[in-house]
């Protein structure tokens, strides 16, 4: 599932950034900013090695393939991918593929990140709540 960010959630209160096992995410001006998986993703083209490929719907690095060249990191559209300066490779989120939920979403207070599909079911049952406050219809 997707994950993505409720920025009036936010509280910057990082423990998303502080849970993260890669140091993948950081929060600006209550901005929880982390990689989006895209469908198609840019950074994965970017890559003259092949170290960023797609296992399911996670956009994964391979650091031991990656020259830290950075391109990925110019082709990504959300800012997401920064560069290790230890080791001259990049640093981008996982989605925790092999821990079985993403740690960022499990631990946020707020649901700043949520599952896109809890997302939306919050947005409908609002707005079917809104719609039935001013309904002129009466239920019987």
């Amino acid at each position: 599932m997707k994950v993505i960010p409720n920025i009036g959630l936010c509280v910057s209160c990082g423990k998303c950034e502080r849970i993260c096992p890669l140091n993948a995410i950081h929060v600006f001006d209550g901005i929880p900013l982390r990689c989006m998986h895209c469908e198609d993703a840019p950074c994965i083209f970017a890559c003259p090695k092949d170290a960023i490929t797609k296992i399911d719907d996670k956009v994964v690095l391979n650091p031991e393939k990656c020259i830290g060249c950075a391109l990925c990191i110019e082709a990504c559209p959300v800012g997401a991918i920064d560069m290790n300066r230890c080791s001259n490779t990049v640093v981008k989120c996982d989605g925790c593929i092999n821990l079985g939920s993403e740690l960022c979403v499990d631990t946020c207070p707020t649901k700043a990140l949520d599952y896109y599909e809890n997302t939306l079911e919050a947005k409908r049952s609002e707005l079917i709540s809104k719609l039935k406050k001013i309904s002129p219809r009466k239920k019987k």
